[in-house]
């Protein structure tokens, strides 16, 4: 946006930007600290065309007075057709999210139904042969007492322990509990992005967090679906700070909520859980969506 001029009525100022936009010129009128009228032009491609206009211009003029009551005219009937468009767009955004609202994302679905698949398999967790075919390693069976073995079965033909702890459940609660938080969390990123966006998101948070509690706990059993649901938390929750046109904002409560419950995990007060998953999600998650938000990329703008 450029200056083009100044003028000290604004009748003239309006009478000028109104002639402007009935010759294909969109401006904005500006008033000044003394008291004067600045027309900008929008389009700084316009300028020529602009000052060329403004050379010849004369508020007086029968001419230009009716070139100005053309765009008025004009500008009503654009202010109606917007306010129709915007009407029937709300319409069919209303339609589609009242649609959308009522089923759940088909990637989050497929997930959800594989959780509980494994679930009844493993009887709930507690068939340890069933549990072995799903840990991220290998369950060695010594004497009728178990062994979690080491990470070499990974590259020696099952590659896929780096994601099958996810999902493992063990208890009712533990289930419902990560179904409940990923059918929401997925569904939403689903609805903004899509089910590849979703899967990859699901998958990169996973392999990393699976890797990491391994790398630090060493051999353990672990299982869930609470890194990811951290992951995908994590991810809303940044991208709807550092993006101002993403749809979803997590409440600080919840945030406060969520942390406090990671830190209390490393305190084994509630019980043994693989805090480094939690963790090596919520690393995942958050990095995600300060990368995607295009935060950093505006901040090396400036």
């Amino acid at each position: 946006m450029r200056l083009l001029t100044t003028v000290k009525n604004e009748d003239e100022a309006k009478t000028l930007g109104d002639a402007l936009y009935a010759d294909g010129v969109s401006t904005t009128i500006k008033e000044t600290r003394d008291g004067e009228y600045a027309i900008w032009v929008q389009d700084e491609d316009r300028m020529e065309q602009a000052r060329a206009f403004l050379s010849h211009f004369d508020p007086r003029s029968a001419h230009f007075e009716a070139m100005a009551k053309q765009a008025r005219a004009q500008r009503r009937h654009e202010t109606k057709a917007d306010e129709k468009l915007r009407a029937r767009t709300e319409k069919i955004r209303r339609h589609i999210e009242a649609r959308q609202n009522m089923r759940i994302g088909p990637v989050t679905a497929v997930l959800m139904a594989i959780c509980v698949l494994v679930f009844i398999y493993t009887g709930m967790g507690e068939k340890t042969q069933a549990v072995a075919l799903f840990t991220f390693t290998p369950l060695e069976f010594v004497k009728g007492r178990v062994y979690p073995g080491d990470a070499s079965a990974i590259w020696q033909g099952q590659p896929w322990r780096l994601l099958t702890p996810m999902f493992l459940h063990f208890g009712l609660l533990h289930i419902l509990f990560n179904l409940w938080w990923l059918k929401d969390l997925g569904t939403a990123i689903e609805r903004v992005f899509s089910s590849r966006y979703l899967l990859t998101l699901v998958i990169s948070i996973a392999l990393f967090s699976h890797v990491l509690e391994y790398a630090i706990s060493g051999p353990r059993v672990f299982g869930g679906m609470s890194g990811v649901v951290y992951g995908l938390f994590a991810f809303i929750w940044i991208r709807g700070r550092l993006d101002p046109g993403f749809p979803y904002r997590i409440p600080q409560q919840l945030v406060t909520f969520m942390l406090i419950w990671l830190a209390l995990g490393f305190t084994g007060w509630v019980g043994p859980i693989a805090n480094w998953v939690h963790s090596g999600g919520l690393i995942v998650g958050a990095a995600w969506g300060v990368l995607s938000s295009g935060y950093l990329q505006r901040k090396l703008r400036r």
